[in-house]
């Protein structure tokens, strides 16, 4: 990454700084005597972080107006906290002067919180980054983002990336696949799954575990999404209910996989399973050999915004090659491969044969009829 702030914003940075007593959460970035840039008119570099010059020039812009307003705070909400923080820290890197504050947040409390904001008018939220974001979209204003370009492979998908009345994007999407317990794995001298039918097979009861279908996240939406790529049936869905051991949300899922309760976790999330493998739990994440679980990262910029600059600029650094490579660190797979981890296929959507991704709004249709099969076939 090479920065180097621009005349009149390297002071008006280093006076935001003395006046807020802010600092980085990440990496200290280089004194600006120390860093480099092409050309005086950007802030970032557009051929180092693989953006257009028209994208240079927005996220410039952006910081400018946000240290000229006095914007020294971005405020998320996201579903994934945990795994975002290592690129907020290097957002503040970035930035020097703009702190990131978050609240963890789905489902039902994140609606309580996004409409108790919007009938009060005392609006505390810049950011909102749900895979879901498409149901949150009366909470956003339009903002067309300038630096994310969906890839021509994707263009079919393009809706799912790029909101088409400019209310979300998604710089990167996540892989759900399989979570091993490796102990059992190999104790028990199993032959891995390969295909999500094969966790359907008899000798496998009991040895599944899944968060409970019943609640909103990723653990309901697995299942539909799997209907809607052809990787199930609904027979295989009732197959999965007979093997599986159901642990409330996703995360109590994980923490049961990590302690071994069962060999395989049913559509693991892969940011989660690698930042517990680098801790040295003896678990693993895998893809299936296709129809893999994917979910977009919808960015959204929300109506009343209080650092509406400071938003708008996060929103467009994202895209940007350092950020991407960053959430490729993290487990998650960039939209720009050239981010990707080469030993990690799950951050490369190309090498996971990603074709395609599954509407959201045929998520969405189906899921009323499923919740109530599902509220028969999956119980505790």
């Amino acid at each position: 990454m090479k920065f180097k702030p621009i005349a009149g914003l390297a002071i008006a940075a280093s006076a935001l700084l003395v006046v807020s007593g802010c600092t980085s959460g990440g990496a200290d970035p280089a004194p600006a005597s120390e860093t480099e840039a092409p050309s005086a008119d950007y802030f970032l570099d557009p051929v180092a972080e693989e953006i257009s010059e028209e994208g240079a020039q927005r996220i410039t812009e952006l910081y400018e107006a946000a240290l000229a307003a006095g914007e020294d705070e971005l405020s998320i909400i996201s579903g994934l906290a945990d795994d975002m923080v290592p690129t907020w820290d290097l957002f503040e890197a970035t930035f020097p002067g703009i702190k990131v504050t978050y609240a963890s947040l789905i489902g039902g409390p994140l609606i309580t919180q996004l409409q108790t904001e919007a009938q009060s008018g005392n609006h505390v939220t810049d950011v909102l980054h749900n895979p879901n974001g498409q149901q949150y979209v009366d909470f956003a204003q339009e903002y067309e983002v300038v630096n994310l370009v969906v890839p021509e492979a994707l263009q079919n998908s393009a809706s799912e990336l790029k909101d088409p009345g400019n209310k979300y994007t998604s710089p990167f999407i996540g892989f759900f696949g399989l979570g091993a317990f490796l102990p059992r794995e190999q104790g028990q001298g199993l032959t891995p799954p390969t295909l999500w039918t094969d966790l359907t097979a008899p000798e496998l009861r009991g040895q599944v575990v899944m968060g409970d279908p019943n609640l909103p996240g990723p653990s309901q939406d697995a299942p539909i999404y799997l209907i809607e790529n052809g990787a199930f049936t609904e027979a295989d869905i009732e197959a999965l209910a007979k093997n599986v051991i159901i642990k409330g949300t996703y995360g109590d899922a994980i923490a049961a996989l990590m302690q071994g309760e069962a060999v395989y976790m049913f559509a693991a999330p892969s940011s989660a399973l690698i930042s517990a493998g680098r801790a040295g739990a003896p678990v693993e994440f895998r893809l299936m050999d296709k129809d893999n679980y994917v979910v977009t990262h919808k960015q959204l910029l929300l109506e009343g915004a209080p650092h509406p600059n400071v938003a708008k600029l996060y929103i467009e650094w994202l895209n940007t090659l350092s950020a991407q490579k960053q959430l490729a660190v993290s487990g998650q797979a960039p939209l720009n491969t050239n981010g990707a981890d080469p030993d990690a296929p799950w951050t490369n959507w190309v090498t996971a044969n990603v074709t395609s991704i599954v509407p959201a709004a045929n998520v969405d249709a189906s899921r009323p009829a499923f919740i109530e099969k599902f509220k028969t076939i999956f119980t505790q």
